[in-house]
């Protein structure tokens, strides 16, 4: 089972999108797909449409437990978008496992992914710099995308995550542990394809230059379609407006995912 974390530490830098088009696109393929929503904005949530089977049963549960192992599994709710795909949503009270001191607290998502029935794991990252939420993601993926925009935003979004990586392998070294994370790209979203501005032509020769060979192509181009489905709680890919997006993400998923 593939763990795939994607993440900025810049908001509306296509991260949920990422994430979101990552899952889905691998749903259509026919594999069992889990979509962890770790935002406490819970974005995929709302997108997604999906509720809580309970009260209280999300993403945050998983997160306050002291052993969670396999709640995964019982907290994934079925998507309506593909019977391939599960989410696990999340709740604004998620902010409040940023002051997490428990021993061991950054282990409990990835314990709670024991026994899942699943091929591929989507995680839906905070923009958050370092933090318990974003360990946790860390120790949980085995893979992670940088998701950008091509602005200053974005740019610094990709600085940072790619930092804190940075900063998780340098402390797994320490403990004699072998880096768990491997880079799998930048995906670069929400580009105007018809007539690039100098300033996003600038911006994606310095991604480039700073992280040679990992942003990733194709570069995904901006349709309105996005976000008018994000509102409607619908996959944009079900619309003819947005298959340039779609095709562009199923190309994307054949680099990123195994």
């Amino acid at each position: 089972m593939q763990v795939l974390a994607s993440y900025s530490e810049a908001g509306g830098a296509t991260k949920t999108t990422t994430a979101v088009s990552l899952a889905m696109v691998a749903a259509e393929e026919g594999r069992d797909v889990v979509l962890v929503d770790l935002d406490p904005r819970a974005a995929s949530t709302k997108w997604t449409g999906v509720e809580p089977t309970s009260k209280g049963l999300h993403v945050g549960a998983i997160l306050a437990d002291e052993d969670p192992a396999g709640w995964a599994d019982e907290l994934a709710v079925p998507c309506a978008w593909s019977p391939h795909l599960r989410v696990i949503p999340s709740a604004r009270d998620v902010s409040l496992r940023e002051g997490e001191r428990a021993d061991h607290a950054e282990v409990r998502l990835r314990a709670s992914l024991e026994g899942l029935s699943a091929d591929l794991v989507v995680i839906d990252c905070p923009n958050r710099q370092g933090g318990p939420l974003i360990q946790n993601a860390l120790t949980a993926a085995d893979s992670i995308v940088y998701a950008a925009k091509l602005d200053e935003d974005g740019l610094d979004g990709v600085d940072g995550a790619a930092a804190t990586v940075a900063r998780f392998h340098a402390n797994r070294r320490r403990l004699g542990l072998d880096p768990s994370v491997h880079e799998a790209g930048i995906v670069v979203g929400a580009v105007r394809d018809v007539v690039m501005s100098r300033n996003a032509r600038r911006a994606l020769a310095e991604l480039r230059t700073a992280y040679p060979g990992l942003v990733l192509h194709p570069l995904v181009p901006d349709r309105v379609i996005v976000g008018e489905a994000r509102s409607a709680h619908a996959y944009y890919g079900a619309y003819p407006a947005g298959q340039p997006v779609h095709a562009a993400y199923q190309a994307l998923a054949q680099q990123v995912i195994r």
